[in-house]
Order: structure tokens, then C-alpha cells, then sequence
């Protein structure tokens, strides 16, 4: 399972299913609708940033013979770090702006989903090592 369109869309189903579980477990309404929307969202945001940092774990600006700890560094710690915290913040903005009744459940499903985004394409395969430096 490779394709990021359908992990993208599996991950806002996973969450939708954790929330809707902590709905029955805690006895407080949670809309379903809502989730998925700030879901979607939340993925869509780290994809998009994820692109515009750079991010890739195949492909580095560094030399192809560089120390696997500068790879990883540059990959893994500042590329996804920055599209992580972006995604975060624009998911706090969205939500204080657009739906402030609801902060909480759009600002947990938004990054919590994208999170679940990153873990599925993680060990589905799709950030594998590269030749000339490690992951």
C-alpha cells in the first residue's frame, strides 16, 4: 500500500474510528462529520508542507557521500520538523478562526490525523532508504 491518495484517506477513517471510540469510552458527543472535516484538513495541510519544506527521503541537497548523520538531520529533523510545526500551526489558526466552539476536537483531529498519515506511509514502506544514506 503505497499510494499516498488512499493512505491519506485511511488515516482520516482510522481517526474517525479512534474518535467515535473515545465517543462510546467517554459518553460525550463527538460529530463525525467534524472530525473528518479537521481530518482532512490536518492531512492535507502536512502534505502540502511537507512539499513546500522539501521534504523527501530520497532526495537531499546534500552531497551524496555526506555522513548518514547529516542525511537524517537534513531529512528527518529539519525538512519534516518544519512541515510538522507548520502543519500545527496552521491547524491551531484554522481552528481558532473557523470553528473555536470545537478548538479541541479540530486541533487534535487535524494533527492527530496527519500524524497517522506519516506513521501509515512509514511503515507501509514509503520513506525507505536510500543508497547513499540512511533514514
Amino acid at each position: 500500500m503505497r499510494s499516498r491518495k488512499l493512505q491519506a484517506i485511511l488515516s482520516c477513517a482510522i481517526f474517525v474510528v479512534i474518535a467515535k471510540g473515545y465517543e462510546l469510552l467517554s459518553d460525550k458527543p463527538i460529530s463525525a462529520l467534524r472530525v473528518l472535516m479537521w481530518s482532512t484538513l490536518g492531512v492535507a495541510t502536512y502534505i502540502g508542507l511537507s512539499h513546500l519544506f522539501g521534504f523527501d527521503p530520497h532526495r537531499t541537497r546534500l552531497a551524496r557521500f555526506a555522513p548518514a548523520l547529516q542525511h537524517y538531520v537534513d531529512r528527518w529533523e529539519l525538512r519534516l520538523g518544519q512541515a510538522t510545526l507548520a502543519m500545527l500551526g496552521c491547524v491551531v489558526l484554522a481552528a481558532r478562526f473557523i470553528d473555536s466552539e470545537n478548538f479541541v476536537t479540530a486541533v487534535v483531529s487535524g494533527t492527530l490525523a496527519a500524524w497517522t498519515y506519516f506513521v501509515l506511509r512509514l511503515y507501509s514502506g514509503g520513506y525507505k532508504a536510500t543508497a547513499y544514506g540512511s533514514n
